[in-house]
């Protein structure tokens, strides 16, 4: 199976988990689009993490984080 095959692999199984915010990290925040909220790292758990990596390719290795907000029952994805 092709890199990007298991990556969408494994995000349609988080997505199916109720991890649906994709979360986009910046200088202070990790956004959620689809909320449009900023959260600090000690506001957020990571409850799952999948390292994906091409030993031909290193440029194209991923992490995907699956993230939790108790706060605010929040549920959602980094890929790094």
């Amino acid at each position: 199976m092709a890199l990007n095959e298991t990556l969408r692999f494994a995000l349609n199984d988080l997505f199916k988990k109720g991890y649906t915010c994709n979360f986009v990290k910046n200088d202070q925040y990790f956004f959620c689009r689809e909320k449009g909220m900023n959260f600090r790292s000690y506001e957020l758990n990571i409850t799952e993490e999948f390292r994906f990596e091409n030993k031909l390719e290193p440029a194209e290795n991923s992490v995907i984080y699956a993230i939790e907000s108790p706060e605010y029952g929040l549920k959602g994805f980094l890929v790094n």
